[in-house]
Parts: structure tokens; C-alpha cells; sequence
């Protein structure tokens, strides 16, 4: 299976004050299977500051992966029970970020499917609050 799709991201930041930003993209995408594992990829736009790279995620059973190749560069790794740690290089200087996974659920098909990820992250070990992301396709 290899096709195109319409892709639904919904995200959300919930900070430390309480305040929520809610953020909504739609996009074409491809879904394919390889091996068990279903895959989404759509390319970044101008809107999300990093045009010409190109996301895919990587969904199995009770883990989650998602990288960015192009023009800019990262992967991210949720797994049920798991903290993920990496060090990230800035402008200002190397930081430790830590993301924490606190729900991962999943309903994949041909047709349609669903994602949703809520997840901490701590940037030098100072939380930045609690996210959310939804990626639905039809």
C-alpha cells in the first residue's frame, strides 16, 4: 500500500500559567506500510519556517518516531513508559531536552486513521509545559 492522503496535524501547548496555543495545518501527505509499520509523509511549507524538508513519521506498535530531513534536521522518539533525551545545539549553546510521553494511541487503516500523541517536554530540566498532536488522514 502506497498512497496519497489528506493530512489533518492539530497541535497544542498548554504552558505552566495554564495558557494554550492550538495550531492547525492540512496537507497533502503519503501513507504506506513497510515491514507492519505504517508511515506519513508530507512536506513542510513556508508556513512552518522550514520549507524544503521533508517530516515522516514511523508508527508501531507502542512507539512512535518522527524526523525531519532537508533543510532542516531532527528526530524525536515517543515510546510508551520511555524518556526520550537528546542534546540539541542552539545559537545561545548546547541544551538537554527531554520529552516525557504520557499518551500514545493509534487507529491506522488503508483508508483512514488517526494518531495522538500528548507528551512533556523539559528543556534543561525545567518543564515547559504539557503538548498534544493529532494526525488524522482520510
Amino acid at each position: 500500500m502506497d498512497k496519497k492522503i489528506l493530512l489533518t496535524i492539530e497541535g497544542s501547548h498548554k504552558d505552566e500559567n495554564g495558557e494554550n496555543i492550538k495550531v492547525q495545518l492540512i496537507t497533502e501527505g503519503r501513507l504506506f506500510q513497510e515491514n507492519g509499520v505504517y508511515h506519513i509523509e508530507y512536506e513542510e511549507s513556508e508556513i512552518s519556517g522550514i520549507e524544503g524538508t521533508t517530516a515522516r513519521i514511523s508508527i508501531n506498535d507502542n512507539a512512535v518516531s518522527f524526523e525531519r530531513t532537508g533543510t532542516s534536521y531532527s528526530s524525536l522518539l515517543f515510546e510508551s513508559g520511555k524518556k526520550y533525551a537528546k542534546s540539541l545545539l542552539t545559537p545561545y549553546g548546547a541544551v538537554q531536552m527531554e520529552i516525557y510521553p504520557t499518551q500514545i494511541e493509534h487507529a491506522l487503516g488503508d483508508t483512514e486513521g488517526k494518531l495522538n500523541l500528548k507528551y512533556q517536554i523539559a528543556i534543561d530540566g525545567k518543564s515547559t509545559g504539557t503538548n498534544e498532536l493529532t494526525f488524522s488522514y482520510k
